[in-house]
């Protein structure tokens, strides 16, 4: 079995007297993608938030590839592999496409000039133009365009492609592909799989089930603050996974049918 590279046990985490997260344990394994459910207001942003070191939690333990560590900031996450790319994309928008792709990782000319060596134009363009194409952007977008003038869904896309570029061990998506086309969906999720196919391990938080059983290998499903269930994508299916998110009687959803 694969190393796990990042593991929750037993977090909790309170805002006041609403107790946001209570217990919640998982485990993300090397090159796999594993997807968290849940109802909105289940805990799921705030699990993550605690792993990007958004919020601090109350008790419990993280590790890093066995390691307990102390996530305190999201310098900290970044610095022990974890990207995260929220729904509402932190993008400058008054940068162009490719500066935004690249943002404090430009290519440069004279790099032993340091921080006064001059940007190679040239060679950000070129490879923020293959980024794009590669995370299958709909439409051909031009890499020096100012993020401004982009749809929502085209800066999730862009968002997106920056994370996947510097691919960090661990990359937490939160609804990645909300508000994008078809065409932009599909080729993030199949990007998604190239990560994982790479050795990247993907925490993917949707409410697209459907999506799920395209890309995920595991599924942990959140109630209340709890991690409720965790189930083999390939082992279940997604009236199973509905009824566990909802908490509704299976028989009831299958008219009767035996309980699998």
């Amino acid at each position: 079995m694969a190393e796990d590279v990042l593991r929750l046990d037993n977090l909790t985490k309170s805002f006041g007297n609403v107790h946001a997260l209570v217990n919640a344990s998982l485990t993300l394994r090397e090159g796999e993608v594993v997807a968290l459910l849940g109802d909105n207001g289940a805990g799921k942003s705030t699990l993550i938030k605690t792993i990007s070191g958004v919020h601090r939690i109350d008790s419990g333990q993280i590790s890093v590839r066995g390691r307990p560590v102390t996530i305190r900031s999201p310098r900290d996450a970044i610095e022990l592999g974890i990207e995260t790319i929220h729904q509402d994309t932190s993008l400058a928008p008054d940068l162009s496409i490719a500066r935004n792709l690249f943002l404090g990782r430009e290519p440069v000319l004279f790099g032993f000039l340091g921080v006064f060596a001059p940007l190679d134009l040239g060679e950000l363009k070129r490879s923020a133009s293959a980024l794009l194409k590669r995370v299958g952007i709909s439409k051909k977008l031009d890499a020096d365009a100012p993020v401004r003038t982009l749809s929502g869904g085209e800066r999730q896309s862009i968002a997106i492609s920056r994370a996947m570029q510097f691919s960090a061990k661990v990359i937490i998506l939160d609804e990645p592909t909300n508000n994008l086309g078809v065409e932009e969906t599909h080729g993030v999720l199949r990007f998604v799989k190239e990560v994982r196919d790479a050795g990247h391990s993907v925490l993917f938080i949707t409410h697209n089930i459907h999506h799920v059983f395209q890309v995920a290998d595991r599924i942990f499903v959140m109630r209340r603050g709890e991690v409720t269930a965790e189930l083999v994508v390939a082992e279940t299916d997604l009236l199973t996974v509905e009824s566990i998110i909802t908490g509704a009687d299976m028989s009831e959803l299958m008219g009767g049918a035996r309980h699998k």
